[in-house]
């Protein structure tokens, strides 16, 4: 199912001799296998036309079962081939055929075809249908309708289908930016942007979809890149989670869940299609993650362009929920990886930790607070209020390292909520606001991994490598 198979066509070819493999590579070669490209209700006949891919060979008469491999293999139906033609010309039978034309009579469950969807025979392996779904696509919304969707396909379409035509399409646009026009360049990325925008639709409506987590820090995986670009230093790809659709990770399961220190957990949507939403918004602006990857890392699409950020500017500042997206980053990153053993892996922990740094300084952090008196009653989780001026309150202090207390506080409500119920309020610390009688204990769940620890001199090296960085940018 590469991104290359489509442009592969088999060649018919005679033996010269009888042999047990030349005997099964004629079988093989009886084997049919129909990609739909389109379909066509012949009323007057009560039958339908459908125009086709065809690998192997097929003759009227013939018995073929149909699936959508979008929603798994099974066998939704069969059918006998009535007709069959090619370059207007009827045939007893077809060999190998780029546009074949089948006629079938129709019956109840021919209202689950469409384009994408695989006829096939008897003995036909999975590899071979998921091959001819992918070349039956490409051909059907790449080739012929050039990158755009009808009203009718897009109602048609499933997530796997539209995260599938959105990577042929990608692939097609990339093998010809070299000598497209700018004219061609700009209309090919509004229909990228409209594929994503389908991507999305059909994401925010499925029942289900897998997502790759990290078993160190309990949060979904990220994955970046660091490329060195020798003077200008070196450059880490946005950190992405990844979301695997049902079908894709049936098929590719056991390599999936083989992939050290993750693990896939399924994600449901609610009945009010929020639930992946919710999932999405908190991966993206409580995690900070900057986008997703589907299936492959052959199709990401930025965050933004998933899930709106939140909008707080009409809040009054004391309202505004505490998140720390630039922090929880790179402290995911560190906490995921292993301890490095290597000079490329402490190379990259060491970015990790860099960038780490920098959003230290500017980080508002909730610190835990026990009410004793003084505070509002009634008050709802991550409700702000003013203290009044004799309240009284405690504070969790923890011996902490080298001799000095330490105090945790929390980048978030949920990760604060992890940690302490409701009976417990939350403060909001300025970054470096009671550094100087109490180290931090940043996210101190039950996924330490998750989280960090920073001591005042810590603290101190993370401010002047935050100053420099941005002086180095006023420059």
């Amino acid at each position: 199912m590469g991104i290359f198979d489509f442009l592969k066509k088999t060649e018919a070819t005679k033996p010269t001799e009888t042999t047990e493999s030349n005997k099964e590579a004629e079988e093989a070669k009886g084997n049919a296998c129909v990609g739909v490209l389109d379909l066509f209700p012949m009323k007057e006949t009560n039958q339908l036309l459908i125009v086709g891919s065809l690998e192997g060979s097929i003759k009227v008469g013939n018995q073929l079962q149909f699936c959508n491999p979008d929603q798994g293999m099974e066998s939704l139906g069969t059918v006998e081939v009535k007709k069959l033609s090619s370059q207007n010309k009827d045939a007893d039978s077809l060999t190998d055929e780029v546009l074949a034309h089948l006629v079938v009579d129709r019956i109840p469950s021919l209202d689950k075809l469409k384009k994408g969807s695989v006829l096939f025979s008897s003995g036909v392996e999975e590899e071979q249908k998921l091959s001819s779904y992918s070349d039956a696509l490409y051909r059907a919304f790449v080739a012929i309708q050039e990158g755009q969707l009808t009203n009718e396909d897009y109602l048609a379409a499933t997530l796997d289908d539209s995260v599938e035509i959105l990577r042929l399409f990608l692939w097609k646009c990339r093998q010809n930016q070299e000598t497209e026009s700018e004219e061609s360049y700009q209309s090919n990325t509004r229909k990228l942007e409209r594929l994503a925008e389908i991507v999305k639709d059909k994401l925010l409506e499925a029942d289900a979809v897998y997502a790759v987590y990290s078993e160190k820090t309990g949060e979904p995986y990220l994955f970046s890149t660091t490329y060195d670009r020798g003077e200008e230093g070196y450059l880490c790809t946005d950190p992405m989670i990844m979301l695997l659709t049902p079908s894709w990770y049936r098929q590719f399961k056991e390599t999936i869940d083989s992939r050290p220190n993750s693990v896939v957990k399924l994600i449901e949507n609610t009945e009010d299609k929020k639930g992946i939403e919710n999932f999405l918004g908190t991966a993206f602006y409580l995690n900070g993650a900057l986008g997703a990857i589907f299936n492959s890392k052959e199709v990401s699409i930025s965050a933004s362009a998933l899930v709106q950020k939140p909008d707080f500017s009409d809040l009054p500042e004391i309202q505004v929920p505490v998140m720390n997206p630039d922090l929880v980053r790179w402290m995911l990153l560190m906490g995921q990886m292993d301890q490095p053993t290597t000079e490329e892996q402490e190379l990259v922990y060491g970015l990790y930790y860099k960038f780490f740094s920098m959003a230290m300084p500017k980080a508002k952090f909730l610190l835990p607070l026990d009410a004793t008196s003084g505070f509002p009653e009634d008050n709802s989780e991550g409700n702000s209020f003013v203290l009044e001026k004799d309240a009284n309150f405690n504070i969790p202090v923890r011996e902490g390292k080298d001799g000095r207390n330490s105090v945790p506080v929390f980048t978030d409500w949920k990760r604060l909520r992890m940690v302490f119920d409701e009976k417990w309020n939350g403060m909001i610390e300025e970054a470096g606001g009671m550094i100087e009688g109490f180290d931090y204990a940043i996210n101190p769940t039950e996924y330490y991994e998750a989280g960090a620890y920073v001591s005042l001199t810590a603290f101190r090296d993370m401010q002047k490598l935050s100053e420099e960085q941005e002086g180095r940018a006023q420059d």
